[in-house]
């Protein structure tokens, strides 16, 4: 069997560019999410993840959210919806990251248990649009200056 030089394996199940839109490539032995057309990803450090999307599914703007390591810790990263202009009212917490357009973000591998990313929150194809950047920021910055009052008070 032979394969044409770019193309990708077919690995993966899910397919991510025809079901939901997103914009992927294949790169160094993985699919990858690349973000900007329409498309974001914010990283979220561990020690708030859990109340982040806590606080995404109470308010009905739960997305997609994956676990990615870094050199220093496992953080979550979350999928956004980029069309509108979005800034944070209030200071993100220390460690939340708005990925750049252009970055790329490594996406789960069903077939590769020593893939390293990990769906948190799976894609739903009943529910194919996500919430905005400027919610989810909205959402980091109170659940993030929330948690650092209740720790000094």
């Amino acid at each position: 069997m032979s394969q044409e030089v770019g193309t990708a394996p077919q690995q993966s199940r899910v397919d991510y560019r025809g079901t939901f839109g997103w914009p992927v490539q294949w790169d160094r032995g993985g699919l990858r999410l690349v973000t900007g057309s329409g498309v974001g990803a914010v990283v979220v450090p561990r020690r708030i993840s859990d109340a982040v999307l806590a606080s995404l599914a109470r308010q009905g703007c739960d997305g997609p959210a994956l676990t990615l390591p870094t050199r220093r810790e496992m953080v979550t990263v979350l999928l956004v919806e980029t069309d509108d202009f979005a800034v944070a009212e209030a200071p993100l917490p220390e460690g939340v990251q708005v990925l750049a357009a252009g970055s790329t973000v490594p996406l789960p591998d069903e077939h590769n248990p020593n893939a390293l990313a990990r769906w948190r929150v799976q894609p739903d194809p009943r529910q194919r649009w996500l919430p905005s950047l400027a919610a989810v920021l909205a959402t980091i910055s109170a659940t993030g200056n929330l948690r650092h009052e209740l720790l000094v008070w």
